[in-house]
């Protein structure tokens, strides 16, 4: 009877364990298959908010993807992840991940070659678009000074926010925006007193890869030397 009774309780215990897990809500990235967008749609994302209210009316969209993938990200229950996989035109719906860092070989992983000159044609006419911690615009690197006009094929912004205005941007620097509703969907908000909410880099990484990428070609290093 005793043993009974334990065997009801882990039940019990565990059954609960599994409402919990499934009533607690995380982000999901959304794949959705553009051209099945039905006809009474007019744009994608009322077929998104569509789609997102079928299955929980209280979530909110946090992004909409339209150019690299179609689709969505919401914070979902594991039940209303499962309810959207069913609806016609998902394509899929994961879980978002966090994931670490680890290509050290960039040039080869991209396919890219090393026998282009410095100063050459073949570096000219190029928007290089990084994905990083941000930028620090103030560095000499991303000086102006002797460059033309921005290109007209250019159709990005330059986006404000702490510690960073319209001005920040130039001729070299042509455009920054930071995403930060993905990471506060999960986190929370951003503590400001440590870290800017703009295209502002406090961490010194995308600063780095930026001006290396793009930067300023010739800037003077002295290096002390030590007899």
């Amino acid at each position: 009877m005793l043993k009974f009774i334990e065997m009801i309780l882990v039940v019990i215990i565990l059954s609960k364990s599994l409402q919990t897990s499934l009533a607690q809500k995380q982000t999901f990235i959304v794949h959705m298959a553009g051209s099945e967008m039905p006809p009474e749609f007019l744009h994608q994302a009322h077929w998104y908010d569509s789609a997102l209210k079928s299955a929980s009316e209280s979530a909110e969209m946090i992004y909409v993807y339209k150019t690299a993938a179609h689709g969505f990200s919401a914070k979902l229950t594991q039940q209303e992840a499962l309810f959207l996989k069913t609806l016609p035109g998902v394509v899929s719906v994961q879980p978002e991940r966090k994931c670490q860092l680890h290509t050290t070989r960039t040039p080869s992983f991209l396919g890219l070659v090393d026998y282009f000159l410095p100063g050459s044609a073949a570096e000219s006419d190029v928007i290089i678009g990084v994905v990083d911690t941000g930028v620090w615009p103030e560095m000499k690197s991303f000086d102006d000074r002797g460059l033309g006009p921005i290109p007209t094929t250019w159709k990005g912004t330059c986006e404000t926010g702490t510690n960073f205005t319209a001005s920040n941007c130039n001729r070299k620097l042509i455009g920054a925006r930071y995403f930060s509703k993905g990471y506060e969907a999960s986190q929370g908000p951003v503590n400001e007193t440590l870290e800017s909410k703009s295209p502002r880099d406090d961490d010194g990484h995308g600063t780095h890869t930026a001006s290396t990428a793009g930067g300023v070609l010739a800037i003077l290093v002295l290096i002390q030397t030590i007899n």
